[in-house]
């Protein structure tokens, strides 16, 4: 019985690694210059700079003072940016590929590639302005005063040196350096 099960075990392992590799053949989502898409949607449910930017306001939103109408109102321009986001980047993710469709063909003309090369950067520059606008759009929710503290609040997280309050060495990490003798 115990001989059955081990091997069963083994036989099932064995299938699930061999199907991991031929899963990720393809390096997993890659667009046409090799760069994995995970810079672009992090899988959290908010895509980018919005995403970082709405989380840190929900962690602060006692100290920054947002109510639930601008809480519903934040969560619904993240939302609209991320479905801009998403569709930029499978349009240019589409652009890509055609792009390197016609690299291969020898039919191809360049002033058609140059073309393509051209709309593949604008989709580039598409993906960019969603993201710059989501944030402008979220910080226009908020009130002058409420702003002030946010600034704040981004100003405080950091130190003189640049490093955020997570990358500075505890204070008893700095007590222990000091009682050490350096030699």
């Amino acid at each position: 019985m115990k001989t059955g099960l081990v091997l069963g075990c083994t036989i099932a392992l064995g299938t699930v690694l061999l199907a991991v590799p031929a899963a990720r053949a393809d390096g997993g989502s890659r667009c046409g210059d090799g760069h994995a898409m995970s810079h672009q949607y992090h899988g959290r449910g908010h895509s980018g700079a919005t995403g970082h930017l709405l989380r840190h306001l929900l962690r602060h939103q006692q100290e920054i003072g947002l109510n639930d109408e601008q809480v519903g109102k934040l969560r619904s321009v993240a939302l609209d940016a991320d479905r801009a986001a998403i569709r930029a980047s499978a349009e240019r993710q589409v652009s890509e590929r055609e792009l390197r469709a016609m690299m291969w063909d020898v039919k191809s003309d360049m002033p058609a590639i140059e073309a393509k090369v051209k709309e593949a950067e604008a989709r580039e520059a598409d993906l960019r302005i969603v993201g710059i606008k989501a944030k402008r759009d979220m910080i226009a929710v908020l009130t002058s005063e409420q702003q002030t503290k946010l600034k704040a609040l981004r100003h405080g997280d950091r130190h003189a040196d640049g490093r955020t309050l997570d990358q500075a060495p505890r204070r008893s990490e700095q007590e222990s350096d000091r009682a050490t003798p350096a030699g």
